[in-house]
C-alpha cells in the first residue's frame, strides 16, 4: 500500500547484487496478505483488496516471471498467520470480514489444489507470524501478546509453549540454524515499534533476547539469506 492504495506490485531482492528489480505484478492487489515459498514458487494468499478481504490466492514462477491463480481460501481472511509444514500450506486465524479474530485453520495441498478447514476457539489469533522448525508450527505473539502457540500438524492438536520475552504485535520471524528469531513489532495501538529481537532454542524451551537491530520496526517482513538475517 502507498499513499492509501493498494499496490500489486512485485520487488525482487538480489543479494549478491545488492539492488531491488520490479517484477510481474500480482494479478490482484492487496495488502495485508501472506506470501511464502513452496516448491521454488511464491504463494500469495488472502489479505484486503480494494473492496475488503479477498479470498484469491496465486503463486510466482521465478522461471517465466508469471503469477497464476489457484484455488480461493474458503474463507476470506487478512493479517493471518501462514507457513509450510509436511508438504502442506497452513493458514491460522487473522481477520475475518466482520473485522473479528477468524477462528479458523486452513489448510491447502498444492497436488491437488484444494484447500480444507476446520473452526475452533484455540486458533485466534491475528497480527502472528507463523514458522516451522521440526516438523511443528510455532505461531508468535499478535494481539500484543507475549504468546508461542505451538501446533502438531500429525496429530492435529495446539498446545502453548514459552512466552517470548516481550508483547509483539505486527513483528516478523524466521529460523535459521535450529532456531527461531522474532523481530521487533509493536506492544501496543500507541507503540512503539521494538528494536529488539529474540531466539527460541528447543534444546532448552526457552526464549532469549539478542542484540537489538540498527532500526526498530512493525509490519516488516524478514527472510534469512546464507546465515544472515534481514529484516524491514
Amino acid at each position: 500500500m502507498e499513499s492509501g492504495v493498494t499496490l500489486a506490485d512485485v520487488w525482487c531482492y538480489m543479494s549478491l547484487l545488492d539492488n531491488w528489480n520490479l517484477v510481474s505484478r500480482m494479478t490482484v492487489p492487496r495488502c495485508r496478505h501472506n506470501s511464502l515459498v513452496y516448491d521454488g514458487k511464491i504463494y500469495t494468499i488472502g489479505g484486503v483488496g480494494v473492496a475488503g478481504n479477498v479470498d484469491h490466492v496465486e503463486r510466482y514462477d521465478t522461471i517465466t516471471n508469471q503469477w497464476e491463480t489457484i484455488a480461493p481460501l474458503p474463507k476470506a481472511v487478512h493479517s493471518a498467520a501462514a507457513t509450510v509444514c509436511g508438504g502442506k500450506i497452513y493458514v491460522f486465524g487473522g481477520v475475518n470480514e466482520a473485522g473479528r479474530a477468524a477462528g479458523v485453520l486452513q489448510s491447502y495441498i498444492p497436488q491437488t489444489n484444494s484447500w480444507s478447514f476446520i473452526e475452533s476457539p484455540m486458533i485466534d489469533n491475528k497480527y502472528a507470524p507463523a514458522v516451522t522448525l521440526n516438523g511443528f508450527i510455532f505461531i508468535l505473539g499478535g494481539a500484543y501478546a507475549r504468546a508461542t502457540t505451538i501446533y502438531d500438524p500429525e496429530k492435529g492438536n495446539i498446545k502453548a509453549g514459552p512466552n517470548m520475552n516481550h508483547s509483539r504485535q505486527f513483528c516478523s520471524a524466521v529460523v535459521l540454524d535450529g532456531k527461531i528469531y522474532a523481530t521487533g513489532g509493536i506492544v501496543s495501538s500507541e507503540g512503539p515499534a521494538l528494536g529488539n529481537m529474540e531466539a527460541y532454542d528447543p534444546k532448552t524451551n526457552t526464549w532469549t533476547l539478542l542484540p537489538n537491530m540498527p532500526c526498530p520496526v512493525f509490519r516488516h517482513g524478514c527472510v534469512a539469506i546464507k546465515k544472515y538475517i534481514q529484516s524491514g
